[in-house]
């Protein structure tokens, strides 16, 4: 059993039967058809592990088509933070009830796009293009309201477990607005949380309205909304980490190439589906780590395979005057991994590396005291450093001899 879901629990939530196919065909023409008007991705992949020790974590990859320049944002409690409403009103004002740790972006360095408080409870936004839609807003209600990029600042700051946000979000309305530094453009998101119990959840705004689900496999991408994934799933119930049994067709007796065969099947693109089944199967598969240590290493290895290297994912060239404007490298035409975290829900450590450096740092959230006022922050490490170990000889006996 890995991340609080056995095999056989597994095996229920993919048999949904065939009517849930139904679902499946009609939102992946709706997916279809807004990928073409809706080019602006981001393929993000959000997962959670548990060790033997029972350690929950949680790891996650940020893409994004242009530099987030993300640093580590510390805030503390009694923090006084104002919401943002439509027209450049001020929306909900607060105070940060919990003292959190999370990754900010450029776009605006006072939220973060995902983190961990000092209760254990997780959130992270990740994008949900062509389906996100928010609450209408109200100018009665503007102390209520906050912009999506505010969400996961809000929820870290005012709640300890998935039952106080489950509690907490009938009084506070997500609206449609413009995002900072980005004009008229509304950040379409949807939002992973989990807390220190091992409790998940999905909050997703469609269509005007605000959804929540229970996450049983703890997994989340991006489009569709989250239980399209779910019946998805069912056209993969045939894959398993164990080879497959050699074949006796006739007198004919088969065997697989090599090692792998029980996923031979397993889609391998960037596209969210594809990833949310892959995360989904190899979260699962992932024999249970002995420690938290162990899992943190594991969740790394497996973000592993997500990994967008520069070039592997093109945003189709955009046209100018009617022409094809061929955009160079780096100039918003490529997506890549930014940068990858792995929060320990349980020992309250947050692990993160960029793409640039590779190399994992560590914050530990115990170590920091979150009644200091004012915020600080944790230059994340973007150089690739390599260690030099030609001088680090040791002896050698052939244990042949």
């Amino acid at each position: 059993m890995v991340a609080g879901i056995s095999h056989f629990e597994l095996f229920k939530v993919l048999k949904r039967g065939f009517q849930a196919m139904r679902s499946v065909l009609k939102l992946a023409i709706g997916c279809a058809v807004s990928c073409l008007v809706f080019q602006e991705v981001e393929a993000c992949t959000a997962f959670q592990l548990k060790s033997q020790d029972g350690a929950l974590i949680y790891c996650r990859s940020m893409e994004y088509e242009f530099p987030m320049d993300s640093n580590i944002l510390i805030v503390p409690r009694e923090e006084a933070f104002k919401g943002t409403a439509p027209g450049k009103k001020m929306g909900m004002q607060w105070k940060s009830k919990y003292g959190f740790v999370g990754l900010n972006q450029i776009m605006d360095r006072t939220t973060v796009s995902d983190g961990m408080n000092e209760k254990g409870l997780v959130v992270g936004c990740l994008y949900l293009p062509g389906f996100a839609k928010y609450e209408t807003f109200l100018d009665a209600q503007s102390n209520k309201v906050l912009g999506p990029w505010e969400l996961t600042t809000f929820l870290l700051s005012s709640c300890a477990s998935i039952q106080d946000v489950k509690a907490i979000l009938p009084t506070v309305m997500v609206v449609e607005q413009g995002t900072p530094g980005m004009g008229d453009f509304i950040l379409p998101l949807h939002y992973y949380v989990s807390d220190q119990a091992g409790n998940c959840m999905i909050i997703e705004y469609v269509g005007g309205k605000r959804f929540t689900y229970d996450n049983p496999l703890g997994v989340l991408t991006n489009s569709p909304p989250f239980p399209w994934h779910l019946d998805n799933l069912t056209n993969y119930m045939n894959l398993s980490p164990v080879n497959v049994p050699i074949l006796q067709l006739g007198n004919l007796k088969m065997r697989s190439f090599g090692q792998g065969s029980g996923f031979l099947g397993l889609p391998g693109d960037y596209t969210p589906p594809s990833r949310f089944v892959k995360a989904a199967f190899f979260s699962q598969a992932a024999i249970m780590p002995k420690s938290a240590q162990d899992a943190v290493r594991t969740g790394f290895h497996i973000l592993n395979t997500f990994d967008i290297f520069e070039g592997a994912v093109q945003r189709l060239p955009s046209m100018k005057d009617g022409q094809v404007e061929n955009l160079p490298p780096n100039q918003e035409n490529l997506e890549t991994t930014q940068w990858t975290v792995v929060h320990d829900r349980t020992n309250l450590k947050t692990y993160f590396r960029s793409y640039g450096s590779l190399s994992v740092q560590m914050v530990d959230l115990k170590k920091i005291n979150f009644m200091m006022p004012g915020r600080s922050q944790i230059l994340m490490r973007k150089e690739f450093m390599v260690e030099d170990v030609t001088t680090k000889t040791v002896g050698f006996a052939p244990q042949n001899q």
